[in-house]
This record gives C-alpha cells, structure tokens and sequence, in this order.
C-alpha cells in the first residue's frame, strides 16, 4: 500500500513538473500583465516575414559587437581624434548612412564623441563636450530597441523588432499555441476553445501613420522619477502602437527651432527622424477627408467606394473579400501603403512603382493634364521631383523629403536648400540661374504658375 502511495505521488510530482515545463513560455495573467516576448517568438508562424525583417534596417539598427563584419567605419585610417579602437566597442548604431559606437558604463549605455559617415567615408567629432550628459535609455533606446522600461532601462530585444509595431506579444504567443502546438492540444483542444481562440484580439493590428511617427519624429517627454527630478526623453514614453502620439510629446517645430538645425525656412524638414512631422501636413495624410470633402476639384463625379482604391490606406490593404466602404474607411494614405516595414532599406523596388498605382493620366475619375515634367521617363523617377534629396544623412543630402512637393530652384536662392532640379546627380553641373531660367519655362509654357508650388505650408 505505501509502494502505491509512493508512486501516485511521483506520477503526481512528474505530471506537474510536465506541465510546469509545457507552460514555461505561454502561462500569462491577461490585462495589464501582457508582456515583452521578442521577435524569436513570431519566427514559427511567421516565417517568411520574421526572415524579410532580419534582413531588414529596422532589426539592425542596434546590435551588440560581435565581429568586424558589423563594422562600415575605417579602423585603419582613423584620425587622431578617434582615440578608441574596436575591443572597446559594446555595442554598434546603423551603418546604411552613419555608424556609431556605444560602450556600457555603470549598466547604461553612452556614445563615443566620434560618428562616422558612410557616403563621404569621413570620421567627425560628435557631441564631444556632451556625451556624458547623453545617457542612450533617455535619448535613443526608446527607437532602437524593443520593450524598453523606461523605469530601469532593461529591454526585450536590441533593434526595432515585431513588437515594437505590433504591441506586447504574449497573449498572442500563447493563444497561438494552445491552437498549433501539439503538445498543447493534448489537453486543452476543444471546438469551443479553438473558436474562441480565433476571434481573440490578442496582438495589435493597426495602418496608424503615428505607429512609424513614434520613432520617425523629433522631440521630447518629460517624466518626473523617483527622485522628483524632471527627465526629458527623445522619444514618446509610453506610445502603444494603435494610439496616436500623445500630446505629452512635444514635437519639434520651425518656431522651436533656435538654431535652424532642424528646418528649412519654407517649414519643409532638414533633419532626418521628421519624416512623420512633413508626412502629417501632406496631402496624403488629408486624401481621405479630401475625399469625403470633395477637395479635389478635378474630380466630376461625386465620391464612391471605388475612389478608395487610391484615398484609403485600409482599403487598399484589405483582403478583397473585406473592403470598407466609403462610409466605414478609417484612414487616409498612410505610410504602409508605400512602405513594407518588414523589408525597410531592403526593398528593390523603384519609388515610381509605389506612384503610378494612384498617379497616372490613366486614373478615369481626374481630367487628363499636359506633360508636366521636363526631363525624359527613362532620367528620372516621381521620387526625384516630389521627394526630392533635402535631408542630410551620412554627410550628404541622401535622404528624400515626405512632405511630397516640388522645391523650385528659387527656393536655393531663398532658403539655401537643395531643390528639385539639381538634387542627387539631376543637372548638379548646371548653374543655379540656368535651373531658374529653366524651370520657369517649362512651368509657364504649360500654364503651371510658380508661385502655386511655392505654397509649401497650405
């Protein structure tokens, strides 16, 4: 009798180590309990887009050092102001346009005061009299890692990962479980549950532009710690994607903007991380409620559910069996329709591919409009007029405007900015005055007035 004692306890012991074991991963309290798991957790289901997203910039953009494959900057020939060298590197940001270093002290992370740029392949000085004053978990963490806890600086995964768009995954992990994983179903399968299961929201789903204007934008959050100390932060604080951005998060602004860093003087950005302030005063942003609105005034026809093919981003990313109509659409263009954040910066498709969709003299519901580009098909692409290279990054004008409007070569004249004529290789060996001269024939010859362009802030 004692031997049968013993051995249901030790089948009983067995079982719930078993399932202690099983649970490990999954097991949740739900509500505000949601948390952190990392984007290893999505590879089983989602493996065509887990690999496109390791792939990508987004999962590079901080990392730990590892090996000299990492590394874009020139070791080799280093000035004497870089005075580090590759064993005292801990950690490495970027790499496309610019790459620089970190090192961990005291368990935070800082900056060495040396950046370099990868098109000019230069070495500079780089907040060299601030750097201590720049703790990474204030200033940069909040965009290039995921799960950050603000309060103690620890964080899920290095880079912009899953979760960072998506949200807290472990209810989602968990569910997903109890419904494909074997040795989950051995005890918990049930028609009942399985239905349930699937009509679970458990995971964030959202087109909102404000989920890539958490990090693409400029500004700060301040928070009150422990200490009673006001600490400012570079990034929204507490942003989940689905929400918009908090007007606790004060967004940099031409008024804000002392020193010109950040802005050229036709309220167009001149930094990069703005590409949400320009895209957010665009008519992309509006194209919904212009729509609704009636705005556009080329359009004959009063609005219906098919002219939400090109003014309506959860339209046109809807199964075909799901379409919103005119009534039910949420939201205008946003960035996803242009850009799969699963692949950015490794995405080979050309900038007028995303374009003609929408914008073609094709497009029955607009009246046909007379050649309005000068320059031959095969020389240049929409992206090289309507977003053209304005923004400085890795020691050039290398990355393109989203406040998408031409910027006339007057505009050089008046605000010393780059225009659309001669950016990137585009009549950059021709004058100034010959691109004025130029462009203002073009435009009157076909009944375009310059001062219309002009009005970049309307």
């Amino acid at each position: 009798m004692v031997r049968v004692v013993q051995y249901i306890i030790f089948i009983f012991v067995i079982s719930i180590g078993i399932s202690l074991y099983l649970h490990k991963d999954t097991t949740i309290a739900k509500g505000d309990d949601l948390y952190y798991v990392g984007s290893d957790n999505c590879k089983s289901c989602h493996g065509k887009k887990h690999t496109s997203w390791h792939n990508s910039m987004h999962h590079k953009i901080f990392k730990k050092y590892t090996d000299d494959t990492q590394i874009a900057a020139d070791f080799e020939n280093k000035p004497d102001f870089v005075t580090f060298e590759k064993d005292d590197i801990d950690f490495i940001i970027g790499g496309k346009w610019e790459q620089v270093f970190a090192r961990e002290i005291d368990g935070e992370f800082y900056l060495f005061p040396v950046k370099w740029m990868q098109l000019t392949k230069k070495w500079i000085p780089y907040k060299t009299e601030t750097w201590q004053k720049i703790p990474l978990t204030q200033k940069c963490n909040g965009c290039h890692t995921t799960g950050l806890n603000k309060e103690t600086g620890e964080f899920i995964e290095f880079g912009v990962g899953c979760e960072s768009c998506h949200g807290p995954g472990s209810l989602h992990v968990q569910n997903k479980h109890m419904l494909k994983n074997v040795l989950c179903n051995s005890c918990h399968y049930s028609i009942t549950l399985k239905n349930k299961l699937e009509k679970e929201v458990d995971i964030i789903r959202t087109l909102k532009p404000a989920v890539c204007g958490q990090c693409h934008s400029r500004g700060v959050e301040s928070k009150v710690d422990k200490y009673h100390t006001e600490v400012q932060f570079s990034f929204p604080i507490a942003y989940l994607p689905g929400e918009e951005l908090s007007k606790k998060f004060k967004l940099t602004t031409q008024e804000t903007d002392k020193k010109g860093k950040n802005w050229w003087g036709n309220g167009i950005s001149k930094n990069r991380h703005q590409e949400y302030a320009d895209f957010a005063k665009s008519g992309h942003s509006k194209s919904l409620k212009n729509l609704r609105s009636k705005r556009n005034t080329s359009c004959k026809k009063l609005p219906k559910d098919s002219c939400l093919e090109c003014h309506s981003a959860d339209y046109i990313l809807a199964d075909d069996d799901d379409k919103p109509t005119l009534a039910e659409a949420k939201l205008g263009i946003t960035c996803v329709v242009c850009h799969n954040p699963h692949q950015v910066g490794n995405s080979k498709k050309k900038a007028v591919d995303q374009c003609v969709k929408c914008h073609t003299k094709e497009t029955k519901t607009m009246k046909q409009q007379p050649l309005h580009y000068p320059c031959p098909d095969e020389k240049i692409t929409c992206a090289d007029c309507h977003m053209p290279r304005i923004v400085k990054a890795g020691g050039k004008f290398s990355l393109r405007s989203h406040a998408f409007r031409i910027i006339p070569p007057e505009a050089t004249e008046k605000y010393a900015m780059p225009n659309s004529c001669q950016n990137g290789s585009c009549h950059s060996d021709k004058s100034l005055n010959w691109a004025k001269k130029e462009y203002r024939k073009f435009y009157h010859d076909n009944n375009t007035t310059l001062q219309s362009i002009l009005k970049y802030q309307k």
